[in-house]
């Protein structure tokens, strides 16, 4: 069942988890905890409400590439190990788990590295980083997951082909990859 399952991931979603599987990952944290109002809202639920928070570091073989904060409703991560996290993407285990993923909004912006993050990316407190943050929706229009990623802009870009008749192709590249 999770094969077939694992098949109605399209387009970006898929081209995310397929690029979340050439890295590898450490997890800094995984908890239930209240969610604060922003997270909240994003995720259209009670503030308060018991949310899983997952912070994990990715890295490709030169070294670290990404700092990322999950969030996911607690009724749909229960099940969900640390030790799941680090062997697969937050969005597999979802649909592992029997979410059928729909849409992603997703805004890419900029931020600098605090302290903490930038010892876990082994860059300088300052480092211009690129922001991705995502909400991800099931068919139904309930929101499974609000991601908060911060990126190496030397070993991580986002790529998009536009054309006149609105197609549009994005691509995640870690630069190791580019050609």
């Amino acid at each position: 069942a999770g094969a077939a399952k694992s098949s109605r991931l399209a387009g970006l979603l898929e081209k995310i988890v397929s690029m979340s599987l050439r890295t590898t990952v450490k997890v800094l944290e995984w908890r239930t905890i209240s969610a604060p109002p922003d997270v909240a809202q994003a995720l259209q639920i009670a503030v308060g409400a018991k949310v899983k928070k997952g912070v994990r570091r990715r890295s490709l073989a030169e070294g670290p590439l990404s700092h990322i904060t999950t969030y996911v409703p607690e009724d749909l991560a229960s099940r969900i190990s640390r030790t799941d996290l680090a062997r697969k993407p937050i969005l597999r285990l979802l649909e592992e788990s029997g979410v059928e993923l729909g849409r992603a909004h997703q805004t890419v912006s900029a931020r600098q590295a605090d302290a903490a993050v930038a010892a876990e990316l082994d860059v300088a407190v300052g480092t211009a980083l690129l922001a991705v943050r995502r909400l991800v929706f099931d068919v139904h229009e309930r929101p499974v997951q609000w991601l908060h990623g911060l990126y190496r802009p030397d070993r991580y870009e986002y790529q998009m082909e536009l054309s006149q008749v609105g197609a549009i192709d994005a691509r995640i590249v870690p630069k190791e990859l580019l050609p």
